[in-house]
């Protein structure tokens, strides 16, 4: 009989963690397949932001999107505000460029397991229009998605007071 209760809880034991395995192992294909799908659409943004291609922009951002601006002090976070603050870079440089991203999935702060988001890490390269200098600046942001792969949540995180004294000198 003990022989009987130990083989049932090994047994069931064994199960168990096997099944949660391959739970993990699902929900770990789902995020990255998740991961993957929102990239291409921030790839996408990304080129269309380069080419001045606002429409093209704005057509992967939901209506109800909470944009992080990061000018000091501005703090409305509405989508025709990120379509404005997008077109002040767009009318005021020849070009503008991504250089060296480094792209990584984001995650769920309370899981701290991958969720879909996307970030990214690199150097926006530009020429200013008004003096013709080069600028190079440090940049991070982060986009969270809907079901739909539209962004609702965005944060940008550079340098702007610094960029804008260096076309001063």
């Amino acid at each position: 009989m003990k022989k009987l209760i130990f083989l049932s809880l090994t047994a069931f034991t064994l199960y168990a963690c096997s099944s949660n395995e391959k739970k993990e192992a699902s929900d770990n294909n789902d995020s990255q397949a998740l991961y993957e799908q929102n990239l291409a659409v921030v790839k996408s943004m990304i080129s269309a932001f380069e080419n001045k291609d606002m429409d093209g922009f704005m057509s992967h951002i939901a209506d109800s999107v909470s944009w992080g601006s990061p000018m000091y002090g501005d703090t409305v976070e509405t989508k025709a505000h990120y379509r404005e603050s997008l077109q002040y870079w767009i009318d005021n440089w020849e070009t503008l460029h991504l250089e060296n991203p480094i792209f990584l999935p984001g995650v769920d702060t309370v899981t701290k397991k991958p969720d879909g988001s996307v970030r990214y890490y690199g150097q926006w390269e530009g020429v200013h229009k008004a003096t013709g200098k080069s600028t190079s600046v440090n940049f991070y942001e982060f986009f969270n998605f809907n079901a739909d792969h539209k962004v609702t949540n965005n944060g940008q995180f550079f340098d702007v007071g610094g960029m804008m004294n260096s076309l001063k000198e």
